[in-house]
């Protein structure tokens, strides 16, 4: 399920961008996921997205790479938590780029349940 969407988990609101499964083929689908990820994320107040961003089995490049860095330097303000689900091989590089480009930190979980249950635990604790 592709796209953006709002999950409430344990009565905490948590918005999740789902890329999960695209591949370089899909890139224009990429692209419109994270533009309209990056709409949705700015209605929220500063510093209170619990954020979850699903990338396993994605195919990754330069120019995905950079959506992905200019998405996260773009949430920054907005984001209180965030945990990127389904990292692997390149996109591990990646996101060490984007963690020194943008100052943010991000948790690296290996499912949905794991990332769910740390952003949880990071709002009780900020």
């Amino acid at each position: 399920m592709a796209g953006i969407f709002e999950m409430n988990y344990k009565e905490k609101k948590i918005l999740c961008l789902d890329l999960s499964g695209l591949e370089l083929k899909d890139k224009e689908e990429f692209k419109s996921h994270v533009e309209n990820a990056k709409k949705t994320i700015s209605q929220y107040p500063p510093k209170s997205v619990l954020l979850i961003t699903n990338i396993a089995n994605t195919g990754f490049d330069t120019e995905t790479a950079a959506v992905m860095a200019d998405y996260a330097t773009h949430n920054t303000s907005y984001v209180k938590a965030s945990a990127i689900v389904g990292i692997s091989g390149v996109q591990r590089i990646v996101l060490i780029t984007i963690k020194s480009v943008t100052g943010r930190d991000f948790f690296i979980s290996n499912t949905m349940q794991e990332a769910q249950d740390w952003l949880v635990h990071q709002d009780e604790k900020l």
